[in-house]
């Protein structure tokens, strides 16, 4: 995967109301009559204006943060592989998975490798952001551990820092037994109404009716039920879209 896509450079300009439109924002530096407490955010190598922000905001370059995670990752001990099938970049946000193939759970029927996914945005829809989740092998079903593991966040007002990223794997590690076992738990119950009724309000009413044309619900488990969601999410929904209902399946689901 050529990271280079993730690294595109990017400025601060200053932003000015047209004087021959004053409800117009734009970033020429010519123009004089400056819009106080506003700055724009600037594609440069397309000179394309990704975002208006406060004056508070403070740029968390892709390019930084991910070479400050690789550093990071590189002398962790642990192999790597940097995932293309839940990674994503648009000027205003990213998202780049990373995957331990060395650090693997399992269930009946697949492996199923740790996950990382780190996400930075350039337009305050979100700030520095990553969480461990997974990715399970026989379909390559991502999800996220946010429930069990937790999630690591930095608005970009105060800066950011991955200090704490070497700590915080080693707390994933040490967590496996306890997410081997919820697996098991979810393997051995049946699913029900109510994790129906939260896949149709949290994920999608058309899915929901999809599972119940195809499975009587007491006839599935309840893990059955979560890699059924999961597939969705990691098959049919567009890339920039999952996280969010990756956060949703971990909340309904406890993991």
């Amino acid at each position: 995967m050529d990271l280079r896509d993730f690294c595109f450079p990017v400025s601060e300009r200053k932003v000015a109301v047209d004087d021959f439109a004053s409800d117009e924002i734009c970033w020429s530096d010519e123009n004089t009559y400056l819009q106080n407490g506003y700055k724009s955010i600037v594609r440069d190598d397309k000179n394309e204006v990704i975002s208006i922000v406060k004056d508070s905001y403070q740029i968390v370059r892709n390019e930084t943060l991910i070479n400050e995670l690789l550093q990071f990752l590189a002398v962790s001990g642990e192999e790597f592989k940097i995932d293309e099938s839940h990674s994503f970049v648009q000027n205003n946000r990213m998202r780049l998975m990373i995957t331990f193939p060395n650090l693997t759970l399992h269930d009946s029927e697949s492996d199923i490798n740790l996950s990382l996914f780190l996400h930075n945005s350039y337009d305050m829809s979100e700030g520095v952001r990553f969480s461990f989740g997974a990715i399970r092998a026989i379909c390559a079903n991502g999800m996220i551990f946010g429930e069990i593991l937790g999630r690591y966040y930095s608005k970009h007002t105060s800066g950011f820092s991955l200090e704490d990223f070497s700590q915080k794997l080693d707390e994933a590690k040490a967590h496996f037994p306890e997410i081997q076992q919820r697996i098991r738990m979810l393997q051995n119950m049946s699913a029900n109404e109510e994790l129906i009724e939260g896949v149709s309000n949290k994920i999608s009413k058309r899915l929901a009716d999809q599972i119940l044309d195809e499975f009587e619900v007491n006839q599935m488990s309840q893990w059955q039920l979560l890699n059924r969601v999961t597939n969705y999410i990691s098959h049919d929904v567009d890339k920039p879209h999952r996280a969010r209902h990756q956060r949703s399946v971990s909340k309904l689901f406890g993991i």
